[in-house]
């Protein structure tokens, strides 16, 4: 089953809940401070705690009996930062068979379980003004999405985009590889791009701008409640598949500069993200900052069983 079959027959898709933040607060755990996650598939350690991490949101999935979708520990895997850690291994090749090797090991599961090539912007995720210009984001990420797409993901997903220049120049790179993709931003309370961008001019510039049109849109690192679903029109909500919603409602400088785990009463959070696809048609459903095993297992538990 490819991803395009996935979401037409399917009501609800989970995916991750969080990954590097929930692995940055694991004892005995050091992440990298340009790669962060990336190198743990080469430490005993940590290929054991990233087993455990993605084996139990695959339980869940399982339990429930809904596809799941995963994206490789490759979030700040560029070429720029590889190069500059002094890493000449296949980080991206390798961290995509990772994955891979874990779904073998699913049974009859497997066929419900997507790997996608994930990457990043360049810079912060919070600083829309540290983007690259659309020219510059093409050169710099088809490096990664090549790496990505050698080893045969099902999807290329970029994530955590706060600007609209640079998801525009990845957006035209993915589109050049022949691999369904999808672009997720970062939005503020009020519903846009972190750069001010309105979510409708967003999408109809990134599809325009590209060759082959992603799959669809997805919203990551917000709560629930930040999409200002009323203003939004079919032709946008319609392009909208996927939310990986955070699990505090605070603003991203909070989020940011907080030292303890901020949680919003999972709940609301649930109610809120199951309202996106049962109201709006959003399939996609997963964690951001702050979520869990425990927020994925109230979407799955929540969800009738007559709309998966």
């Amino acid at each position: 089953m490819n991803i395009q079959e996935i979401l037409t027959n399917h009501r609800l898709i989970l995916t991750e809940a969080a990954v590097i933040e929930t692995l940055r607060r694991t004892d005995g755990l050091a992440l990298h401070p340009q790669l962060e996650h990336a190198l743990l598939i080469y430490d005993d350690t940590g290929t054991k705690v990233l087993r455990e991490l993605f084996s139990g949101y695959i339980d869940i999935a399982r339990r429930a009996n809904v596809p799941l979708i995963l994206c490789s520990p490759t979030w700040r895997a560029s070429r720029n930062r590889l190069r500059a850690s002094g890493v000449g291994r296949d980080v991206n090749g390798d961290a995509v068979r990772f994955l891979k090797d874990l779904r073998k090991e699913q049974g009859d599961f497997a066929s419900q379980i997507l790997i996608g090539g994930l990457i990043g912007c360049k810079n912060d995720c919070y600083q829309p003004e540290a983007c690259l210009p659309p020219d510059e984001s093409y050169q710099f990420h088809g490096w990664q999405n090549e790496r990505l797409c050698a080893q045969g993901v099902d999807f290329l997903m970029a994530a955590t985009l706060p600007a609209l220049p640079e998801a525009v120049g990845i957006a035209r790179s993915m589109s050049e590889s022949g691999v369904p993709y999808f672009i997720s931003f970062v939005i503020n309370r009020d519903g846009t791009i972190l750069d001010g961008t309105g979510l409708p001019a967003a999408i109809e510039t990134i599809d325009g701008a590209a060759a082959r049109p992603p799959l669809g849109y997805m919203i990551n690192c917000a709560y629930p409640s930040f999409l200002n679903t009323a203003a939004l029109p079919p032709a946008v909500l319609n392009r909208l598949v996927g939310f990986q919603g955070n699990a505090s409602s605070l603003d991203h400088d909070q989020l940011d500069h907080s030292t303890e785990l901020q949680l919003d009463p999972i709940e609301d959070w649930g109610d809120r993200m199951i309202e996106l696809n049962t109201r709006f048609g959003i399939k996609i459903l997963g964690g951001c900052c702050g979520t869990g095993t425990d927020h994925l297992k109230y979407i799955v538990s929540h969800f009738s069983a007559d709309q998966t």
